[in-house]
């Protein structure tokens, strides 16, 4: 196997994750028991730094966000319960992706995500396409929630990328969630395994609300990859710096 290329895989899948999430929705608290928090709506609950929770976009929002300078996404809310959207990076992304929430009950959501596109293009001609599924089960509402959720992903690639190999089937299994701290800002959390190359992955880090519709946001997002043994001289770890701004028209 490839590390390099499995990790530089991995890297793109979670740079496209960090803005694949269908996205904000603002809703008035239902709860009578109206805390000092909620006297400014959160723009961002919808999604995490790299994964999804189950909520879309509100019929006719458009929302546009950036990750790492690199990625960039614009989402539409088509429906209540659907969102469409088209991501581009300076590496030759371009990938659409169609998202559903089903409503289960209040404060537990159910949502379905596909994707398809191009997760790369190296000046050498070289390109990865992509196809790709995520389900993800959502408790909470839009201040504080945690979000349970599987993914299923395809790339091929137009050269080798690991084991000799030009396709890579990639599944993982997350856990993210989102905490508000103060009325400006929340942390969040997130741990993805991505079972099938034996890799961890995940994000810590803060988002603060800036006006009512902009979010920046700032972290790290840690990488171990171990070659299928237990013992530290099996594994390899980094992590790498997110950073990501969001901006919500409706």
């Amino acid at each position: 196997m490839s590390k390099t290329y499995l990790i530089g895989i991995i890297i793109c899948l979670n740079g496209f994750f960090a803005f694949s999430q269908e996205d904000y929705v603002i809703e008035k608290p239902t709860d009578k028991r109206i805390s000092k928090f909620d006297s400014i709506p959160n723009p961002d609950f919808t999604n995490y730094f790299l994964n999804s929770s189950a909520f879309t976009l509100k019929e006719g929002d458009i929302r546009l966000s950036n990750t790492d300078l690199l990625f960039t996404k614009g989402s539409f809310g088509f429906t209540e319960k659907s969102t469409i959207s088209a991501s581009i990076s300076l590496i030759g992304t371009f990938i659409g992706s169609f998202k559903q929430k089903i409503k289960l009950k209040d404060n537990l959501n159910l949502g379905f995500s596909a994707s398809i596109g191009q997760l790369a293009s190296l000046p050498t001609d070289s390109v990865i396409f992509f196809v790709g599924g995520q389900g993800m089960l959502t408790l909470g509402d839009n201040q504080n929630n945690i979000t349970f959720g599987l993914g299923y992903y395809f790339a091929k690639s137009s050269f080798v990328i690991v084991n000799n190999d030009r396709q890579l089937f990639l599944s993982n299994v997350y856990i993210s969630t989102l905490k508000q701290i103060s009325r400006r800002l929340y942390l969040v959390a997130e741990g993805m395994y991505f079972e099938n190359y034996n890799l961890f992955s995940g994000s810590l880090g803060l988002k603060v609300i800036i006006k009512t519709n902009i979010t920046l946001g700032f972290g790290i997002m840690p990488l171990a990859l171990r070659n299928g043994n237990i013992g530290r001289s099996n594994t390899e770890a980094t992590a790498l710096p997110i950073l990501s701004f969001r901006m919500l028209f409706d």
